[in-house]
């Protein structure tokens, strides 16, 4: 992937030739590895297609996950819906409950199918909530919007990722680069896309993605959004909040016609704003649009999502003990498994040497990530159904052109001008250094399930069905390569296990990792010790107090 700055506008050009060259012929397709511990639920078996396939429109209205993530997105949005009407809310709290509303309304989709909680099921930590998905398509969530060519697969516009958690994504900051560094800190999505730069926060402009996003929730233009708020059941507590009369628009007559066709269809011509507005419209929606962006960042940083409760803080706290297995994996993971060195937790790194580290964490409530970007080598998985998602749906509008010959560059894709330019046109001669690159996500939640023998899709791709298979790749990836694609380990390995596939990206590798020399027990131990950054364990602690006190008594709950 490479890209050229010329008439200081971005020119994205993708060599077909060598990415194909990187993949296998069309139509072979990994092997599905389902977890022995993973039984699909009868409802799904009439959806399961040949070639690793799955029928979506099938999983939609018969997986038992699905029917769990909508059972709790609607009685959380009437929870909020409760507490906007209950004129009981100050400042603070409205903001927050605002948010709450907006991420679990499936009116805010093109078709008032699909709320953004459906892709970041809070039982999962606010990722892939459907076993189902992460086995077959790498944890890639259904859109709003249906396909109903014939013979079309996958039936269902889809990402081209596994959602990416938002636990704790208020607080990285606006995206920067550091030429000091030579890195990028900050900004959300795997790939920085969500910068920051114009809102100064870059989990507001995260927020305002996914809602005009073609593949997930497809209003055709922002201003959608914005008139489903108007004519929503919360209108009033909007505007309580923003301001009266903040969503008093001008609305064309076709607003409903408009805003019920999904965006990428060949009749909206390609534009953005096929809503036709006044300029004074057009810029309150703008700015209701904001307005909505931000309430959702100020949901996400509150204690319902980014509460700082885990077994661990409580550890930190000095009020609480690890399991010996714990206590190993934390020894581990500052150590030889060298994790904090990019999953920052405010202590240092003795590098496997035995020396002990003897100082204390710098921080209470460390984040567990140092805000940059890595490329692991991860292996491609072609199970992704964006990989199929070449042809026409019935709007006329084609996901992936590429099909089998995309390559995921994550950073790389944004600054290479995937997107559009970026808003930083010198940031593009930077791409070459970034290609491969994809988000160091906070390990906060990482290991949480809505029950036993969840299967969770782990990195951008889902590749992963594990924590113990994140460990092992970490560990063993240079140990065990091998130079195949995917789903193509050589006779005598296990895919996972004792071989690993070649690197969709080979480009900008982190090779700190790969041979840790870890033992499976050591392996076993670090996973114990994620498990301890689930938050909810201090809730159930109530008499636990912080580790630093300005009063002997213990705050009440915001």
């Amino acid at each position: 992937m490479k890209c050229t700055l010329r008439e200081n506008r971005l020119i994205f050009r993708c060599i077909v030739a060598s990415a194909l060259a990187a993949v296998p012929a069309a139509g072979v397709r990994a092997q599905v590895s389902v977890p022995q511990s993973y039984v699909i639920p009868p409802a799904d078996l009439a959806c399961i297609l040949t070639g690793n396939r799955v029928d979506l429109q099938c999983l939609i209205a018969n997986d038992p996950d699905f029917k769990r993530i909508r059972a709790e997105e609607a009685g959380l949005f009437n929870e909020a819906l409760a507490a906007a009407r209950s004129n009981t809310l100050d400042p603070f709290h409205q903001i927050e409950t605002l948010g709450k509303l907006e991420i679990f309304d499936p009116r805010l989709s093109v078709n008032s199918n699909l709320a953004c909680s459906f892709c970041h099921d809070p039982a999962a930590g606010y990722g892939n909530g459907a076993s189902i998905l992460s086995v077959f398509t790498g944890g890639a969530n259904p859109g709003s919007v249906p396909i109903t060519v014939h013979g079309a697969y996958p039936n269902n516009r889809m990402a081209k990722r596994n959602p990416q958690s938002y636990v704790y994504s208020p607080y990285f900051p606006p995206l920067q680069y550091n030429p000091t560094q030579g890195d990028f800190y900050g900004g959300n999505f795997w790939d920085g896309r969500a910068t920051g730069y114009r809102l100064m926060n870059s989990a507001a402009e995260q927020a305002q993605d996914p809602p005009v996003d073609p593949e997930e929730m497809a209003n055709p233009d922002t201003a959608c959004v914005v008139w489903k708020l108007s004519t929503g059941s919360y209108k009033a507590f909007f505007e309580q909040v923003w301001g009266r009369g903040t969503l008093d628009i001008a609305w064309p007559g076709n607003v409903a016609t408009i805003c019920s066709t999904p965006k990428g269809a060949a009749s909206l011509g390609g534009s953005a704003t096929p809503l036709a507005l006044s300029s004074i419209d057009r810029t309150r929606a703008n700015q209701a649009f904001d307005e909505f962006g931000q309430a959702i960042a100020a949901y996400e940083i509150s204690p319902a999502v980014s509460a700082f409760t885990s077994k661990f803080d409580l550890f930190l706290s000095g009020n609480g003990t690890l399991t010996a297995a714990e206590a190993r994996g934390y020894d581990l993971f500052r150590g030889k498994a060298q994790c904090n060195t990019c999953h920052l937790d405010g202590r240092s790194n003795t590098g496997g040497s035995g020396a002990a580290d003897t100082g204390a964490a710098t921080n209470v409530a460390p984040m567990f990530t140092d805000f940059t970007y890595n490329n692991l080598g991860l292996p491609r998985n072609p199970v992704l159904p964006w990989y199929s998602e070449n042809t026409p749906d019935q709007w006329g509008f084609t996901g992936n052109p590429l099909g089998i010959g995309f390559t995921d560059t994550g950073v790389g894709l944004f600054l290479g001008g995937y997107y559009g330019p970026p808003p930083n046109l010198s940031w593009g001669q930077l791409e070459p250094y970034f290609e491969g690159k994809f988000q160091t996500s906070t390990l906060r939640d990482t290991a949480k399930v809505p029950y036993p023998n969840f299967v969770k899709a782990f990195m951008h791709n889902g590749y992963l069905h594990s924590l113990k298979e994140v460990v092992h790749f970490y560990n063993t990836r240079d140990l065990y390569a091998q130079n195949v694609p995917s789903g193509q380990c050589r006779v005598g390995t296990i895919e996972k296990v004792t071989c690993w596939p070649r690197p969709e990206d080979p480009n900008n590798m982190n090779m700190v990792i790969g041979h840790l020399k870890l033992t499976d027990a050591e392996e076993n131990d670090i996973v114990a010790f994620l498990g301890t950054l689930n938050d909810g364990f201090v809730s159930a602690t109530p008499t636990a107090r912080p580790a630093i006190q300005r009063k002997p008594t213990t705050p009440p709950p915001s």
